[in-house]
């Protein structure tokens, strides 16, 4: 029997040393952290992984048997042959913690592997890179000890040195590693800029965990990693003023970064709310992690840098550089939380304002409104039901500020803008709730709650909005605040039920009708156009009053009629030139010059109706109403010539006199009216052009028309499916082209061949990486999909391409009907 237990424990011992154990594997990158490895067992029989999941309570996950390991050195692949505790191919779903423990099992690894990847083809929130398979160091080096960020400690813990294994962030500017060196108990660091610029740095860790740095010949100093409590400082006004137009530059560096994980740059939504103009900045991201870019801005932003659809705030003002520190790990950590209002951690900024940002990060976390709560309360609340639901935690969210404001003793520009992140924040909830009323009403037609209107008492809150601090554009929820307050229905709500005044004009009908010519020669009226015909007829020759709005109404009516009739219409006009002696044409460039003139005011007075409105509301003519008819122009400018732009311009000036927003009054018209009147521009040299260039140089002679889409998008597949008949008949055209590009990302594989197969079968088309499709973002400046450019033959762009909707006529214009 002794012999039979000796025999027993001699197997086990052979056992445990043969099976090769690590317990929490260092890594160096993941693109997912649902998925953690806690233990790897190497025996001669298999490699089991053990998994420790984290994720949302009664969320599921799903491995398939794709799922393998992959020699890091070799590329040799070792797929999945089991697993315990844990079905593969099916959806497993979490507890109430939210956790799952379990093993999967692949072939042995042979012995001389040291690193691997788990990768998974259709998930890759599993996938782990350059996974060590040699048990961890039992001492840390000294050069891991004075790695990472350190803050200062004398002031507000302000972020004050990055050191990393490829590059060191100080003085808000990047340095490379000249020389690293031990002396004694410190690391000894020579750094060197882009500019050339040298600092030694000596970093001595201590016991407590601080590290004492001396720069240069400066003295010493403690540091701590930890980013503490913010302490009380006084921080000086900010003197500059907020309009002012300058280049900023944003960089960075990602913790954790490597381009395994499928991006390669990302993206800056640049906005000037002022006029409704926004688009795409890429930002460049180097292998090691760097990032970096530069745009101009025409006030201080408060925005975000995406990379892979992974939003980071950051704040900036005009002429200043703002450095980031960005740790992936807290990034997938949100990500995994599956939910918006998730704080992201671990995020710091360097530069002259970093304390805004830090400071605008923490109140983002304080005014969380979830969706779910705020849209259950539309259905079921009243107006004044909500205003008496949620005013606690307005005032609550109001008194945090002010807290924040006092413990910090921010005064300036901070103060305000922390003050008006709680305002806003309320302003733009409240507006939302009843924005969507009648349209929930219709859906919900037993619903008596959502029958009830809100009264003018609804909007005594504007009195508490900063509508006349200039700062209040930095705000992250201004846009949609600004977008709200401008098209909110006030008349409504103050029971005003008389009809506003929108100009009117005195218009003279002609002797003879056109419509009652048309009618004689065939043409068969609409209701509407014979309403139009019988008025026409019973006014002969007489001039009457008429609203602005209704005779615009008219002119749509009266141009497609042009359109389908013109041989008739020209045949009127001689017809009625000999007979009246009087020459018909400037009877039309009078009405043409009407139109514009109705036009100009409609226009005028829907701006001067908005602002007056919001005016009598809140008791003064703040800083906002003129925001709102700054925002009217780009698109009001587009409907009128180069005289009627300047007539409506100078109109504009009796609503707006901030200097600032007169100059940006007068770009836009500039922008509009350019002086040369060129048809087309050049294309700026760069990336982004290059990156179009290689896609349409196999089209070389031909006039392209390129449709930017998504399989994701309905008005794109809306828009192509609709010209399909189009592209039979301009196939194989000599001098044109269609163009269809969408990336990678948008358009995933097994969907965008489907769709090409049914609907683009033949045509140009082009599915081109992320990366690559950002640059053309950013080329033509365009946020929203489909997105329409015209490429003439010698590469330059027409100002003004043509859409799916007037293609036709476009395409007939320049080269007829094809035969």
């Amino acid at each position: 029997m002794r012999k039979l237990i000796f025999l027993f424990l001699l197997c086990i011992a052979c056992m445990l040393q043969a099976q090769n154990v690590i317990d929490n594997p260092k890594f160096k990158f993941r693109s997912g952290s649902i998925y953690n490895i806690t233990r790897i067992e190497r025996t001669p029989d298999a490699t089991r992984l053990h998994i420790h999941v984290i994720f949302r309570p009664h969320w599921w996950v799903k491995t398939g048997k794709d799922t393998h390991l992959e020699d890091a050195i070799t590329g040799k692949k070792y797929y999945i042959t089991g697993s315990e505790n844990f079905e593969l191919e099916k959806e497993v779903y979490t507890p109430d913690s939210g956790t799952l423990d379990f093993v999967l099992i692949f072939p042995p690894l042979p012995k001389e592997t040291k690193e691997i990847h788990l990768l998974e083809s259709d998930h890759d929130e599993l996938n782990t890179y350059y996974i060590s398979l040699e048990k961890k160091d039992a001492k840390a080096s000294l050069f891991d000890k004075v790695s990472g960020n350190w803050m200062g400690m004398d002031d507000y813990y302000e972020w004050a040195f990055g050191i990393y294994d490829s590059l060191a962030v100080m003085d808000n500017r990047f340095y490379q590693y000249e020389a690293i060196r031990q002396k004694g108990k410190s690391m000894l660091l020579t750094l060197k800029d882009d500019r050339g610029d040298k600092v030694e740095l000596e970093l001595t860790p201590q016991k407590n965990g601080l590290c004492r740095i001396r720069k240069d010949k400066e003295p010493a100093r403690l540091y701590s990693r930890d980013t503490g409590s913010m302490k009380a400082m006084q921080v000086e006004e900010n003197e500059s003023p907020v309009f002012r137009r300058d280049s900023v530059c944003l960089q960075g560096y990602i913790a954790g970064y490597d381009q395994k994980l499928g991006f390669t740059n990302g993206l800056i939504y640049v906005s000037n709310d002022l006029t409704r103009e926004d688009y795409p900045m890429v930002v460049t991201l180097q292998p090691n992690g760097r990032f970096e870019c530069k745009f101009e801005i025409n006030y201080p932003m408060v925005s975000s840098v995406v990379f892979n659809n992974d939003w980071i705030p950051f704040y900036v003002e005009p002429g200043q550089t703002v450095t980031m520190y960005v740790d992936w790990e807290a990034v997938m950590a949100r990500s995994r939380a599956r939910d918006y209002y998730y704080p992201l951690h671990n995020v710091h900024y360097m530069g002259s304002t970093a304390y805004i940002g830090k400071a605008l990060k923490c109140v983002d976390d304080l005014f969380v409104f979830r969706y779910e709560d705020f849209s259950k309360m539309q259905k079921e609340l009243t107006p004044a039901q909500f205003v008496e639901r949620c005013e606690p935690m307005f005032r609550r969210w109001s008194e945090q500020a002010d807290s924040l404001v006092a413990a910090n003793r921010y005064v300036g520009r901070a103060a305000r803008l922390v003050r008006n992140t709680a305002r806003i924040s309320q302003g733009y909830k409240m507006f939302d709730f009843v924005m969507n009323r009648s349209y929930l009403a219709r859906e919900n037609k037993d619903n008596e709650v959502l029958k009830v209107k809100e009264d003018s008492a609804y909007y005594n809150f504007l009195r508490q909005m900063p509508l006349n601090d200039s700062i209040i554009v930095a705000d992250k929820n201004f846009s949609s605040f600004i977008n709200r307050l401008e098209y909110m229905n006030f008349a409504r709500a103050m029971g005003d039920t008389t009809t506003v005044e929108m100009g009117k004009i005195a218009y003279k009908y002609p002797e003879k009708s056109v419509l009652t010519y048309l009618k004689k020669n065939g043409v068969v009226l609409t209701p509407e156009q014979e309403k139009m015909r019988k008025d026409s007829e019973d006014r002969a020759g007489k001039t009457v009053t008429r609203e602005i709005s209704e005779l615009i109404a008219e002119t749509k009516i009266w141009e497609e009629l042009r359109e389908k009739y013109k041989d008739l219409f020209e045949a009127y006009r001689k017809e009625n030139e000999v007979k009246n002696d009087v020459s018909v044409s400037i009877d039309e460039n009078q009405k043409a010059e009407d139109e514009k003139i109705m036009r100009i005011n409609q226009f005028f007075e829907n701006q001067r109706e908005k602002s007056g409105r919001l005016d009598t509301i809140v008791g003064y003519v703040p800083l906002v109403s003129q925001i709102i008819a700054l925002r009217s122009l780009p698109f009001d400018l587009k409907q009128l010539d180069r005289e009627g732009a300047r007539s409506l311009l100078d109109k504009e000036k009796q609503l707006i006199n901030h200097p600032f927003m007169l100059a940006e009054a007068e770009r836009l018209y500039a922008q509009a009216f350019p002086l040369q009147n060129d048809s087309t521009y050049a294309l700026p040299e760069g990336p982004a052009t290059e990156i179009l260039r290689n896609i349409i140089k196999a089209h070389a002679g031909k006039a392209l028309f390129i449709d930017f889409w998504a399989t994701f998008c309905g008005p794109c597949r809306s828009g192509i499916e609709h010209t399909a008949g189009l592209r039979q008949q301009y196939k194989d055209h000599p001098d044109f082209q269609f163009i269809y590009i969408t990336s990678d990302r948008e358009s995933p594989e097994k969907t965008y061949n489907e769709y090409v197969e049914k609907n683009l079968k033949g045509e140009a088309c082009y599915r081109i990486p992320q990366a690559d499709y950002n640059y053309l973002r950013q080329l033509f400046h365009f946020n929203g999909i489909p997105h329409y450019e015209w490429i003439e033959k010698d590469g330059t762009v027409l100002r003004n391409s043509p859409g799916t909707y007037n293609l036709e006529k476009y395409l007939k214009k320049r080269f007829g009907n094809k035969d």
